[in-house]
């Protein structure tokens, strides 16, 4: 019996999950546009300034890729509080956002947000089709 309530538990990564998918489509659509070295970049930076309250936001010099970052980050979040996780995913993603729109301006950040869902809201394909 002991197994099967080990069964209908969540896996521990189930909350980290959708957390990742803005990150997923904002990676793909981002590191073509300021490279490899200008996502890892925005992101370590993010996470250095959004690590020290949080001992369990892992910041490596050594992840040089999106991937690795990313994955990292899917580990970090997933062995959280659920609650903790999502805040400091919203927190990361701000932080991150907010260097982005420095970097290639306020309006084309917010049309990539929105263009891959990142800023919260769903991908809006079908609403630009219809216009």
């Amino acid at each position: 019996m002991d197994k099967d309530e080990n069964r209908a538990q969540p896996a521990p990564a189930d909350h980290a999950a959708p957390l990742m998918r803005p990150w997923s489509r904002l990676g793909r659509q981002l590191v073509p546009l300021i490279g490899e070295g200008g996502f890892v970049a925005l992101f370590t930076r993010s996470a250095r300034l959004l690590a020290p309250p949080r001992a369990w936001l892992s910041v490596d010099a050594t992840r040089r890729t999106s991937t690795l970052l990313l994955t990292a980050l899917e580990q970090d979040l997933a062995a959280a509080d659920p609650r903790e996780a999502a805040a400091t995913h919203d927190e990361l993603m701000g932080l991150f956002v907010r260097q982005l729109g420095t970097l290639i301006g306020p309006a084309l950040t917010a049309r990539l947000l929105s263009e891959t869902g990142a800023d919260g809201t769903p991908q809006k394909n079908q609403e630009e089709h219809k216009q």
